[in-house]
C-alpha cells in the first residue's frame, strides 16, 4: 500500500510537471505570436509612414532651385557691416566740411 501510495504521489508530481511544460510551452508560443504581429506592425507603420513622407514631400524643380541659390548668394553679399559704412561716410563729410572751409578761407 505505501509503494502504491508512492507511486501515485510520484504520478501526480509527474502529471503537475508535465502540466506547466505544457502551460510554459503554450505561453511563449503566445509571446512569439504576439512579437512577431508586434514587429510586423512595425514594419507597416514604417513602411506606411515612408511613404507618406515620399508623397507629401514637394520636388523643386531644376530652376527653382538655382533662383534659390542665387538668392541665398545676393543675402550674403548684401549683408555688410552698416557700422563701417556710417564711419566712412560721417568721416568724408567731415573732411569735406574741412576742405570747404580751406577753401573758403583762401579765396576770401
Amino acid at each position: 500500500a505505501a509503494a502504491e501510495r508512492k507511486a501515485a504521489a510520484e504520478k501526480q508530481v509527474a502529471e503537475r510537471k508535465a502540466a506547466a511544460e505544457r502551460k510554459a510551452a503554450a505561453e511563449k508560443q503566445v509571446a512569439e505570436r504576439k512579437a512577431a504581429a508586434e514587429r510586423q506592425a512595425a514594419s507597416a507603420r514604417k513602411s506606411s509612414h515612408t511613404s507618406q513622407l515620399t508623397i507629401t514631400k514637394p520636388s523643386k524643380s531644376v530652376s527653382k532651385q538655382k533662383s534659390d541659390r542665387s538668392n541665398k548668394l545676393l543675402t550674403v553679399s548684401v549683408s555688410v557691416n552698416t557700422g563701417k559704412i556710417v564711419g566712412l561716410v560721417s568721416i568724408g563729410a567731415f573732411v569735406s566740411a574741412i576742405l570747404l572751409a580751406a577753401l573758403a578761407f583762401i579765396v576770401s
